[in-house]
């Protein structure tokens, strides 16, 4: 069973709730026959049971902040949990411990991108950074697949307006792209793909966007982090760090 703990832990009879900290597919409460969807930062009561189905993954933690992820799909009443928290009691925090949660979190993330209708893409051309990505650097590195070296032309179009600040021939598959304030605007999503002709590419051809993050949005995004720092818990700080990056789309992830 894929199930880590961070720290050493100790449960005692009133510790019999835990919370939702992160999830991705399809996982359940159960109570009382009747399933619901789960909801962050929420607790699960000790009557209720957590059902996670194949390609779902749960990352609870108790009241003291203790995270643990769960892949196995199966039903966990609360006593499952308390066992399961007991018999990973002992281990300590490792970077290791650290990347199997984040390194979950970010590969569900990028498979919910894909089935839930937010990915989009030239069929499997594109490859990063995902759909809609926030900038936080004055500069992102695209990358696409091209592995005989064809002549393509890398485009770049303002969304709104459509101009084109970039049409780039390259038989790379990858090119940096580094803010200019002459070709874009921070806080405006402009449109990028791959084609195999210099012209405009057909209707119907689909893009991924992205947003070079202006001031206000980079105030607003360091606020939080701020906020997140001022935890007792560093192990902690760095998963809810984590997940602050992933519910913004922030391009590259900095866990």
């Amino acid at each position: 069973m894929l199930v880590l703990s961070f720290l050493s832990v100790n449960l005692s009879a009133q510790e019999s709730e835990y919370k939702i900290f992160y999830f991705s597919g399809n996982p359940k409460v159960v109570n009382n026959s009747k399933e619901t969807a789960l909801i962050r930062d929420t607790y699960i009561s000790s009557k209720s049971v957590l059902k996670v189905p194949a390609n779902s993954y749960v990352v609870l933690t108790n009241k003291k902040e203790v995270p643990m992820g769960i892949s196995n799909p199966g039903s966990y009443s609360v006593t499952d949990l308390n066992k399961i928290y007991q018999n990973v009691g002992n281990s300590n925090l490792t970077q290791e411990f650290f990347d199997y949660i984040a390194n979950n979190m970010i590969q569900e993330d990028q498979k919910v991108r894909r089935s839930g209708g937010v990915y989009r893409a030239v069929g499997d051309i594109l490859k990063t950074p995902f759909d809609e990505a926030i900038v936080i650097n004055d500069e992102i590195k695209l990358d696409w697949a091209n592995p005989n070296g064809k002549t393509l032309y890398l485009k770049i179009y303002d969304a709104e307006t459509w101009e084109q600040p970039y049409n780039l021939m390259t038989t790379d598959s990858t090119y940096t792209v580094k803010f200019d304030d002459s070709k874009f605007i921070k806080g405006k999503q402009y449109a990028w793909t791959v084609y195999h002709g210099e012209d405009h590419p057909q209707q119907g051809t689909i893009l991924r966007v992205f947003t070079f993050a202006d001031d206000a949005w980079k105030s607003d995004f360091t606020r939080q982090l701020e906020e997140i720092q001022k935890g007792e818990s560093p192990e902690m700080n760095k998963i809810k760090t984590l997940r602050l990056y992933l519910d913004n789309n922030v391009f590259p992830v900095d866990e």
